[in-house]
């Protein structure tokens, strides 16, 4: 089976030459270790790589089509987030709220309730109190949420633990720009057991270590860098990659309970679980 996170860093020749195009400073950029991960990377589903370009999103702007199909940015962006995220994905849901993930219920709940907030008038009475419900209230699921907001049309990747299973969800349907789908469209969820997933974040934690120690030596290897920027692109290294993860602070579920019932109670949609209603 291929790793869960795949990746591949794009050839140190092919950066440099693109940052000689642009006119950029090349070797400023070279003292910057998240700019030296630039390459491709995708999350493994079972329906394939995911994201992966949608061949019309070329076509329209007429651009040449893709040698790889993955999304290109800085692969330590995945690894950065990814390990922010991890000790909230660690985090199991209770029960309520799993039985809301695993419905869909959620999902159907947050959509008709975004329509409704919106609506609201920004003068509407207690706004503040309104303000800390919907942050108390959504805030277990945003945290849960990798973030991709650099990309103008961001795919949708989910992680969630209940008793010792994660779940992987994604959603790359209708993500566009400028009326043009950019990810062929796919939409599933998955799951592991918390120990396979820890391991995978660990292999993908050391396929990235490997990969940049062969990066930063091609970087020396250039000759454009004194040693005290070498030194600098070590130090960034070890504190990506080598550095404990701050814990998350646990989170007080009952509050989060509360205040989905003061939106419920508020917009005169349920959930749809009586446990939220105890």
């Amino acid at each position: 089976m291929p790793p869960l996170f795949g990746f591949r860093l794009r050839p140190l020749s092919e950066i440099v030459q693109g940052w000689r195009a642009a006119d950029y400073d090349v070797q400023n950029y070279l003292k910057g270790w998240f700019w030296l991960t630039y390459g491709w990377y995708w999350i493994v589903t079972p329906d394939g790589d995911v994201p992966l370009n949608n061949l019309e999103f070329n076509a329209a702007f007429a651009l040449p089509q893709d040698l790889d199909p993955h999304l290109d940015y800085q692969v330590a962006r995945l690894w950065i987030d990814l390990e922010e995220m991890l000790p909230n994905i660690l985090e199991p849901l209770p029960a309520e709220l799993a039985s809301a993930m695993a419905s869909g219920a959620w999902e159907t709940w947050w959509s008709a309730l975004q329509v409704w907030w919106e609506k609201l008038p920004d003068d509407a009475g207690n706004a503040e109190s309104r303000w800390d419900a919907w942050y108390l209230a959504i805030s277990w699921w945003a945290s849960r949420h990798l973030d991709m907001g650099y990309l103008k049309a961001p795919p949708v990747f989910r992680f969630w633990r209940v008793g010792d299973t994660v779940t992987l969800s994604w959603d790359t349907r209708e993500k566009r720009v400028e009326g043009a789908l950019c990810w062929v469209e796919t939409q599933g969820q998955t799951t592991l057991p918390v120990g396979e997933f820890l391991a995978e974040v660990e292999d993908f934690r050391a396929r990235l270590d490997t990969a940049m120690q062969g990066r930063l030596r091609e970087v020396e290897a250039l000759g454009l860098l004194d040693a005290a920027a070498r030194a600098s692109l070590e130090k960034q290294h070890h504190l990506t990659l080598h550095t404990e993860a701050r814990p998350a602070e646990p989170t007080d579920w009952n509050v989060v309970l509360s205040a989905i019932q003061t939106l419920e109670a508020g917009s005169g949609m349920l959930l749809g679980r009586e446990e939220l209603r105890r």
